[in-house]
């Protein structure tokens, strides 16, 4: 006989199946975005009025999207970076790049503020000391 996979103590054995219209489809996935818990979690609080597990919550959308925003905002500081670099050879205007890396300086600590989090302290990427 085949051995069940996971563990012999699950808390949660049993499933029911929920059908919704689209509007309430719809309604579920911006309330689970909204709240960062999992339908499920949702349901259990609305039912039993318990709290969720630790584990339930998960980044809103808008976190997400923010969060992704930031990976590439650190990428193109590198860009920007290696072109101030080249621009102290006299390839490209300096005052351009010094702007460039300004504006996005500020996207930085916009985007860090949506994520409620601090700027860290010391040089960063973007800093314009090579130029």
């Amino acid at each position: 006989m085949a051995r069940p996979s996971g563990s012999d103590k699950r808390r949660r054995p049993h499933m029911f199946s929920i059908r919704f219209s689209r509007d309430e489809d719809a309604l579920a996935k911006v309330l689970s975005d909204r709240t960062g818990l999992t339908l499920a979690a949702l349901i259990r609080r609305a039912l039993f009025g318990t709290n969720p597990p630790r584990a339930a919550r998960r980044p809103t959308i808008n976190h997400q999207a923010v969060a992704r925003l930031l990976a590439q905002l650190g990428k193109i500081g590198s860009n920007l970076n290696q072109l101030a670099r080249q621009a102290n050879t006299g390839r490209y205007p300096t005052e351009s790049l010094e702007e460039a890396l300004r504006d996005l300086a500020e996207l930085r600590l916009a985007c860090l503020q949506a994520l409620g989090r601090e700027p860290e302290s010391g040089p960063s990427s973007t800093d314009d000391s090579d130029l």
